[in-house]
């Protein structure tokens, strides 16, 4: 929640009226309708107030322009997201799954240094927005129900071998070499085919706001109903073939910093940004790490080329005997070396050409051959070298994320089945 937007919210708050959102309600109605019920989860209310609150703060943590327009226009995704968050609340309460108070604490503190604030700013930074506290604490808490709920119900299911590892990995390890992006997705489902409409009309507006400047991380935490949402939508480096093909069409033609049209999919319409690329497990050899050492004598302009010959047979002879750094020194100032053996240390890409080329693929107690400079000859020993690491995923992240996958896919379904058995009534 960004700091900048607390000026925004200092007017007046949010109010429903006959099923729409406006701004700067006439007193007398706005205490009539914060008492209205906008909608009934099997015995449990959502109230106009909880639906005006909760759109407050969707529209300053997703940077949206502050507009009665916009207020009406999120209001019935606003709604569902409570009616789905009442029934994830209402699930976890029937299997006593239950969050304490230090998981809470947790929570606020995570929020806290994302939002770079001191510890214990939570309240009063969000009263400053204009945001109800209690409202922000409602999201967090269901959040946090719902993922113990999700890793509790299904960690059994959800068990990924040593095998499926391995394999993983070797595919990655044979697209060496291709171009990977970073990605992230707003998802919106579609549970009702009649709402279709609907969902289409809200991706087309979040689109709309992110091209002119939302945050896409935080629209996508508001919005999203994959299971990243609360990562930012954040899907994480990807190969475009290993997306759906109707969103590796779009990835592929994407660049940075792009957010896609809305793309349907048999499971609803997704919104696509592309925030990095890099080249898979293809590592920039100027990034490679050397320390090394020199024997260098001089060769004045006056000499002949004779006397260059001497002193490039000189160098020849130090470099053959020496079999360390540290004995390359001592023979380099024995054989009259007028500078230090120590080159120190420095990246590859840094070095001067006709050295870079000389060292690129030595080893550690490699030497190059005698190199001919204006006023000398001189010859290095690699003394240490640190290449820089694959950017291919170790075992555990691959693990993690395909976890994170089943359960996505887990937790998509129960929420659908959830939806399907209850009494569900919307008011407004």
């Amino acid at each position: 929640m960004p700091r900048r937007l607390a000026p925004l919210f200092l007017a007046a708050l949010v109010s429903v009226s006959a099923g729409a959102v406006t701004f700067s309600a006439p007193p007398a109605a706005h205490a009539q309708q914060v008492q209205r019920i906008a909608a009934v989860v099997n015995d449990e209310i959502i109230s106009v107030r909880d639906l005006r609150n909760r759109i407050e703060m969707v529209i300053v943590t997703s940077e949206l322009p502050r507009t009665n327009e916009t207020a009406q226009r999120l209001a019935p995704q606003v709604l569902r997201n409570l009616i789905d968050e009442q029934l994830q609340m209402q699930e976890a309460d029937r299997l006593s799954v239950t969050i304490s108070d230090s998981e809470m604490e947790r929570a606020r503190s995570d929020l806290e240094a994302r939002n770079g604030l001191r510890p214990g700013q939570f309240h009063d930074f969000v009263t400053q927005l204009g945001i109800d506290p209690g409202t922000v604490e409602r999201q967090l808490r269901s959040n946090l129900l719902w993922s113990k709920l999700v890793q509790r119900r299904f960690a059994s299911q959800v068990e990924i071998s040593a095998e499926e590892v391995e394999e993983t990995r070797a595919r990655l390890a044979a697209d060496v070499g291709k171009e990977q992006k970073r990605v992230s997705e707003i998802l919106l489902t579609i549970d009702d085919p009649t709402k279709e409409n609907d969902i289409v009309q809200l991706a087309n507006r979040l689109v709309e706001q992110l091209r002119g400047g939302a945050s896409f991380g935080s629209v996508a935490r508001q919005f999203s109903q994959a299971a990243n949402a609360n990562v930012g939508g954040d899907i994480g480096w990807v190969l475009s073939d290993q997306l759906a093909p109707e969103l590796a069409d779009a990835v592929s033609a994407m660049s940075v910093g792009e957010v896609s049209d809305p793309i349907r999919t048999i499971v609803g319409y997704h919104i696509l940004q592309v925030s990095d690329t890099r080249v898979l497990a293809k590592p920039d050899p100027a990034q490679t790490e050397l320390r090394l050492s020199q024997v260098f004598l001089p060769v004045r302009p006056s000499d002949n080329a004779e006397q260059r010959r001497t002193q490039t047979e000189a160098v020849r002879s130090v470099t053959a005997q020496a079999t360390s750094c540290e004995q390359l020194a001592t023979l380099a100032q024995e054989a009259g070396s007028p500078v230090a053996a120590d080159l120190g240390s420095s990246r590859l890409g840094a070095l001067p050409e006709n050295l870079r080329v000389q060292v690129a693929e030595l080893q550690v107690g490699q030497k190059t051959d005698p190199i001919d400079l204006p006023n000398g000859v001189m010859a290095v020993m690699v003394c240490e070298r640190s290449d820089p690491e694959s950017n291919l995923p170790e075992p555990a992240q691959i693990r993690r994320q395909l976890e994170n996958q089943r359960f996505e896919v887990l937790a998509q379904r129960y929420l659908r089945d959830l939806r399907q058995a209850a009494f569900i009534e919307t008011r407004v």
